[in-house]
């Protein structure tokens, strides 16, 4: 072996070494966190123009940096149900041409500028930004304002993205997790309106037509159901006259659209298995429905999650990963959506493992009420989450991010400064108390694998098991089945 090699070998040998120790020694090994401290970031201000359009500015000079980020407070949620992927599509055509700039012209424009431009279309919002050096702030608004305001929507592209997205869902579609992804949607929320692929499916996609496209962008893409965000280098003065200047001719297209209707009728959990014969793997997901954004239990359900599933120390990681070997991570996640988001826990195993991590899944969700959180572990996941939460604030569009988060979910501007508060104030009764009314009930299970290898095991704890042949699985429908 040449000497060059030892050298490229040597720190991923000794990171191995320090991953083996960690695992064999115990989370209890690891260092306990430093004690917390008052930490204040910059505080956005905020004023209305006068067609509605929300504007919040963030006075963040220490760099020459600017991002910029236009809050549309609709998103996949509004879809038709046999239109799902409409909000996405419209919201990443938005940089794909103008009345004046075809794509490549918008994308060489911000090149030149040293920026960068994004837009998308995802739950509960549609969004649109730039990323530049302060001093090209008037260009990157023109070229920001256009595509939000004046998009063309040109077949061309249409059929282009269309293409491209059914593309990755057949790629998506042959693999278990992302399966189980879209089949949990349909577990939790039925018909409602999270209950569709936010990305649309290969049935709906090619459903969508020009004129849908246009009107989901009228209806909805309006500045009375808007918010323009700057954080960076800038002064409040400046961003309300940049605002004015860019946006404040914004006109609505017509009437404020209705309430998008929520009604899913009464959740019952199930466990469904999709049968994918050629799977390497299964995946395996434990899911039921759990809190909105405004919910009081927010930052308990944060810190009980956290210590559930979130990173390496997390006790379903420990688990099925650090104790059994049966997956290369396990974790859970708690999905916050204007209305009640989902709860999931998950894994991906053996085929062969899959019935034993369904029932170590559901097992681990119970002992959060009989054992609780406490000690340096609650500590340890409060750490996780502040600093977490801090780093995500160091950059102008982490911060922008932030905020958005707040005016989609119309929340005070104030929340920036008491999530860290918040989180170390959450004490063990707190969390057994989220333990014990989201997470101990039953939950629906969720599995995607090669069904003739953990069905029969699997029916021993969960006896109603359906199982659903890939060939015959319908995203379209809250059943999830093909009607003959």
């Amino acid at each position: 072996m040449r000497n060059g090699q030892v050298h490229l070998l040597l720190p991923l040998f000794c990171f191995a070494l320090g991953q083996y120790c960690f695992a064999i020694g115990g989370v209890d090994s690891a260092p306990p966190p430093a004690a917390p401290h008052a930490v204040s970031f910059t505080h956005p201000k905020e004023t209305k123009l006068s067609n509605g359009l929300r504007l919040i500015v963030a006075e963040r000079p220490s760099l020459p940096l600017l991002a910029i980020e236009l809050i549309i407070r609709s998103g996949s949620e509004a879809d038709a149900n046999d239109l799902a992927g409409t909000a996405s599509l419209t919201g990443s055509l938005l940089t794909k041409g103008t009345e004046k700039m075809s794509a490549p012209q918008i994308a060489s424009a911000i090149e030149s500028l040293g920026g960068t431009i994004f837009s998308s279309g995802v739950s509960d919002n549609s969004n649109g930004g730039v990323l530049v050096m302060s001093s090209k702030a008037e260009s990157a608004l023109t070229i920001l304002s256009d595509v939000a305001l004046h998009p063309a929507f040109k077949q061309e592209e249409i059929d282009r993205l269309k293409k491209q997205s059914l593309d990755g869902l057949r790629v998506a579609l042959q693999q278990p997790g992302s399966v189980a992804s879209y089949v949990t949607g349909r577990v939790v929320y039925g018909d409602g309106e999270y209950g569709h692929a936010a990305g649309g499916t290969p049935e709906t996609l090619p459903a969508i037509q020009r004129a849908d496209i246009v009107k989901f962008y009228q209806t909805y893409y309006r500045p009375d159901n808007a918010t323009l965000i700057f954080s960076g280098n800038v002064t409040f003065e400046q961003g309300k006259e940049y605002a004015q200047r860019f946006f404040g001719d914004w006109k609505p297209h017509q009437e404020t659209p209705g309430p998008v209707s929520t009604a899913t009728g009464a959740w019952r959990p199930t466990s469904v298995v999709v049968d994918m014969p050629e799977a390497g793997q299964a995946s395996v997901s434990v899911t039921k429905p759990a809190i909105k954004r405004d919910s009081p239990d927010y930052y308990s359900g944060l810190v009980a999650n956290a210590a559930l599933g979130n990173g390496f120390a997390s006790r379903l990681n420990r688990e099925i990963r650090i104790k059994r070997g049966l997956s290369y991570g396990a974790r859970s996640s708690l999905d916050i959506r204007r209305d009640a988001g989902a709860f999931t826990a998950s894994a991906q195993t053996k085929n062969e493992s899959a019935a034993e991590v369904a029932s170590l899944l559901q097992g681990e969700l119970k002992r959060m009420k009989i054992d609780p959180v406490q000690g340096d572990e609650l500590k340890s996941r409060q750490a996780l989450l502040a600093g977490s939460y801090a780093r995500s604030l160091e950059t102008d569009l982490g911060f922008a991010g932030q905020i958005a988060g707040l005016a989609v979910f119309n929340l005070p501007l104030e929340t920036l400064d008491k999530f860290i508060p918040a989180i170390n104030a959450v004490t063990t009764k707190d969390v057994t108390a989220f333990a014990g009314k989201y997470l101990v009930t039953r939950p629906s299970l969720v599995i995607v694998g090669k069904a003739s290898a953990f069905v029969e095991p699997l029916k021993k704890d969960f006896s109603e098991t359906r199982v659903i042949p890939q060939s015959n699985l319908d995203l379209n429908r809250a059943d999830l089945v093909k009607q003959k």
